[in-house]
């Protein structure tokens, strides 16, 4: 395996990030330079093969965009990046870290995640564009304590 680089993105990183994610069919259309400063990516020579982040909301966060390429996923790199943006979120006083999947909900419970109602949901996340807009009413969302 060729060496793997793991690190926060830059601007310079987004327009990458996009079509990986719109090639796995993850939600984007929110992303920009600006949101770039929870997004930690991981590269095979200079090509992004994975990406994971945070959408914070005080000391609440939303997990999203974990994406690995299809020929890297046996290799513990989706596990690498959630161990990653977890240690992030520790480091930068997050509380509480949620997400939504319509399709990865028992792969986040190997990580301490659990279902949890919609209706329990803080404000904070409600009202973000990922939970209000984008992710469908039969999205599973789970949550994990720091």
């Amino acid at each position: 395996m060729n060496s793997l680089e793991f690190k926060n993105a830059k601007k310079t990183d987004l327009e990458q990030i996009i079509i990986l994610l719109e090639k796995f069919k993850l939600p984007n259309e929110d992303i920009h330079a600006n949101s770039l400063i929870h997004f930690i990516i991981v590269k095979c020579n200079d090509q992004i093969i994975g990406t994971v982040a945070l959408e914070r909301f005080d000391n609440l966060a939303l997990l999203r965009s974990l994406c690995v390429e299809e020929n890297y996923r046996n290799d513990n790199i989706g596990k690498s990046l959630i161990n990653k943006i977890l240690d992030y979120a520790r480091a930068e006083n997050i509380l509480d870290v949620y997400l939504l999947t319509t399709t990865a909900d028992k792969y986040f419970l190997k990580f301490g995640f659990e279902e949890i109602s919609r209706t329990n949901a803080p404000d904070l996340i409600q009202q973000s564009t990922q939970f209000r807009d984008i992710c469908p009413s039969s999205a599973i969302f789970m949550h994990k304590k720091l």
